[in-house]
């Protein structure tokens, strides 16, 4: 029993003494408030508002120019690949209407990119002509619209632009003695006939609103007429060519 009661006094003993028990029992307790905010009256109050029924305030003519900007440019490059829809044209027409600032400055408004706005636009190609007419760079547009391939629309764009336009009397004749040369060096005789009738009614247009002199390039259009005397519109274009004869004698 004294064995037991000696073994009980060490353990308590040694508890107390590995808890500090006289440190913790005699010393009185450091208090540690925590420090007061620091107030300024000319510092920004940071606001918490209880609800969550909030919107942000977005200023929507941010930035409105260069996406204008940006989106013309990709609707003209989109125009020498494909056909435009209504709405994207008449953007594109306003544009021009305008003035056609944003377009001029485009780098892709050069004279390489005129034969596919030709092909796919030929109307948006005579809305840019009609404003580049009075630049430097009108010339070149003129020498690519010469060499393009023969084609429906390219003598759609040349019959609207002279109707609109003086445009220099060699460029006419240069234009038509092509167009006869094409369609000439054409094998297939479908595809030929169908050029013949096209040319036929470019030339009738551009002879009646008179905007080609026909004694500077009559022989040529004669031939052209008598080597497709069996096309229909070739005979009426002869026609027209003799009954102009005879008004001037």
């Amino acid at each position: 029993k004294q064995w037991y009661q000696r073994r009980v006094r060490g353990e308590v003993l040694s508890q107390l003494f590995d808890q500090n028990v006289f440190e913790r029992t005699f010393l009185p307790p450091l208090s540690r408030p925590p420090p007061p905010l620091y107030y300024d009256p000319d510092e920004l109050l940071w606001l918490c508002p209880n609800d969550n029924d909030y919107t942000f305030a977005m200023d929507t003519n941010i930035n409105t120019e260069l996406d204008k900007t940006g989106e013309l440019r990709k609707l003209f490059i989109l125009a020498q690949r494909q056909v435009l829809e209504p709405r994207q044209y008449e953007l594109l027409k306003q544009e021009l209407c305008e003035g056609g600032e944003a377009l001029q400055n485009l780098s892709s408004l050069s004279p390489s990119a005129l034969p596919k706005l030709v092909d796919k636009n030929p109307s948006l190609a005579v809305d840019i002509l009609l404003l580049l007419a009075q630049t430097q760079q009108f010339g070149e547009y003129l020498t690519i619209l010469l060499n393009m391939e023969l084609s429906l629309h390219s003598m759609e764009v040349v019959n609207k632009i002279t109707a609109n336009l003086e445009l220099p009397p060699q460029f006419i004749h240069l234009y038509i003695r092509s167009c006869i040369t094409s369609c000439t060096n054409i094998t297939d005789k479908s595809t030929q006939h169908r050029f013949v009738r096209l040319v036929c009614v470019f030339l009738t247009a551009l002879i009646r609103n008179q905007v080609v002199n026909v004694q500077d390039i009559l022989i040529e259009i004669q031939a052209f007429c008598i080597d497709h005397s069996r096309i229909r519109e070739a005979t009426g274009l002869f026609r027209l060519l003799k009954s102009l004869d005879v008004k001037e004698i």
